[in-house]
């Protein structure tokens, strides 16, 4: 990000004469993780973390089906949801959302409430009308939205003009107005519905192999078209998903977690020479007619993991050009009159500061293969900045993922005393040497690394900050190379989820960073006293 004049030699033992080997040790266990959890197809995927949503959903589903195994599963479902399942309460709409799933499962009294003001966002409204469909199924009252008979009219109109939604999004819409139609007596709305849900259902019987989706259709056939074979259809696949805990868990996503291993790891000797290969085929394979990238396999591309996919293969061998050029002019035609992007191709679907700077970050490493002005986007990432006083990702929580994605996306060099977000971020590590995942929280391993990556990249290279944190992503590592995690990631937002790999790399990325500062100040290099103002050469965005 920046250049600057050359540092006078400031040697590794100035932090600890242990530090750097104990860096290169932890970082060769987490490559070898990563090495040994690669697929044979050359990707990563990782089951997600249980949570109240889709056990609660999954279990009213099989409640209520006549199919044999099903009751059966369900009391596994209630079984865990009522040993202690607590409901996320990071945001009120999540808390909300989880609260009265996990009442409706339960089968527990009182009202369904969507009263608070955050269900008036337009992205999280739709939170809502599923709430009270289920809630008019069940025969329970509901505090706050609209009414029945206005819940019964905005639902038949969102379906007659639904826009350009996600394909999942569609099937959840038809669902709610299915129930509500059901629950009306509406028969020829409600069995016009389950057609409609019918024929978006995958022959394996899911939809978009999204427990959520599948679950809500699932209720909403057996509402409006009992008996058939989509219904039956659904609770096989719902029967067959389910885990050993009883749970049920979040869509994964390989090609994200494909492209985020790759950004995270590539440069590392060994990863570069037995997973890279495999890694970057899975990737060009992966990729939709459309030029973009799906953030798993089988689904719409999104324009954040078309922008990731494009950073993880700039300059990768066995990537073609073709793919390249096909990614770039996607990513150009989904650009809009403001210069900016949304994350998926919906209307509806609001631009967000980390979509934002990987989709710019991608388009200015392919600079040559297109003539997209970023100008509009940058700027508009700066007024972010300068308004709110931070970054804010839609796609993930905390301050420092929204900061470490952002920086390597502006085209401004970073004072000598580093980027002022990078400084925001520095003043909210923890006494244990960690960062918090927002200011005030305990320290994680994620959060941390991304810290450490932010630094670098804001070009803040304090060793009071630096030696406190690689000492905590070190001493915190497990055996097998990774570390503990916490949910992060938003999906559907704002509910949270906890992927392993993303844990991992996002771990890895300070780790990394950390690595090349250590070897920059054994050089002669980048790492600083405190309170001097010195500055040294092009800070890294990562191993990628």
């Amino acid at each position: 990000m920046s250049a600057g004049r050359a540092l006078p030699h400031l040697p590794v033992a100035r932090l600890s004469p242990t530090l750097a080997p104990r860096v290169n040790r932890s970082l060769a266990l987490a490559t070898r993780h990563a090495l040994t959890t690669q697929r044979d197809n050359g990707s990563w995927l990782a089951v997600p973390g249980p949570r109240i949503t889709e056990t609660a959903l999954c279990t009213l589903a099989l409640a209520c089906s006549p199919q044999p195994g099903a009751g059966h599963a369900a009391a596994r479902g209630r079984a865990w949801l009522a040993a202690g399942a607590a409901p996320q309460d990071h945001h009120p709409v999540a808390r909300a959302v989880e609260s009265a799933l996990l009442s409706l499962a339960l089968g527990a009294d009182g009202s369904i409430d969507v009263s608070h003001p955050a269900f008036d966002d337009p992205a999280l409204s739709a939170r809502a009308r599923l709430l009270q469909a289920l809630a008019l199924r069940a025969g329970r009252t509901v505090r706050g939205g609209a009414g029945p008979d206005a819940l019964r009219t905005e639902l038949a109109a969102a379906v007659a003009a639904p826009g350009r939604l996600k394909r999942w999004s569609r099937v959840e819409l038809w669902s709610a107005h299915a129930l509500v139609a059901a629950h009306f007596g509406d028969r020829k709305a409600a069995l016009q519905a389950a057609r409609t849900i019918a024929d978006q259902q995958s022959p394996a019987g899911d939809f978009s192999a999204n427990p959520v989706t599948t679950a809500l259709a699932s209720l909403a056939l057996q509402s409006a078209a009992p008996g058939t074979a989509a219904a039956r259809r659904c609770t096989e696949y719902l029967l067959t998903s389910q885990h050993v805990d009883g749970t049920w868990r979040f869509t994964t996503s390989d090609v994200w977690d494909t492209a985020l291993a790759v950004r995270a790891f590539r440069g590392a000797p060994d990863f570069d020479r037995h997973a890279l290969p495999a890694a970057v085929t899975y990737l060009v394979a992966a990729q939709n007619p459309d030029g973009g990238w799906p953030f798993r396999l089988g689904v719409e591309s999104d324009n954040d993991t078309t922008g990731a996919a494009l950073i993880a293969l700039d300059g990768a061998s066995g990537a073609p050009g073709g793919v390249i050029r096909a990614g770039v002019r996607h990513l150009a035609r989904q650009q809009r009159d403001d210069g900016l992007w949304r994350t998926w191709q919906s209307a509806g679907d609001p631009p967000v500061d980390d979509v934002i700077a990987h989709v710019v970050t991608a388009l200015a490493r392919h600079s040559g293969r297109h003539r997209v002005d970023l100008a509009p986007a940058r700027a508009w990432l700066t007024g972010r900045l300068v308004g709110q006083g931070r970054w804010h990702a839609g796609w993930y929580r905390g301050l420092a993922y929204a900061t470490a994605e952002v920086l390597p996306a502006l085209d401004t060099p970073a004072p000598p005393d580093g980027h002022a977000a990078a400084r925001a971020l520095a003043g909210t590590r923890n006494p244990d040497g960690g960062w918090p995942v927002e200011a005030g929280g305990p320290s994680t391993p994620a959060a941390t690394g991304l810290a450490l990556a932010a630094l670098e990249r804001g070009g803040l290279r304090d060793e009071d900050l630096w030696a406190p944190g690689l000492t905590y992503l070190v001493e915190t590592q497990r055996d097998d190379g990774t570390w503990p995690g916490v949910p992060l990631m938003y999906g559907p937002r704002p509910l949270l989820t906890h992927f392993p790999t993303h844990t991992h790399a996002f771990t890895v990325e300070g780790l990394f960073a950390g690595q090349r500062m250590l070897r920059a100040a054994a050089r002669g290099g980048c790492l600083q006293p405190h309170g001097e103002e010195l500055s040294c050469g092009r800070t890294g965005g990562g191993p990628a």
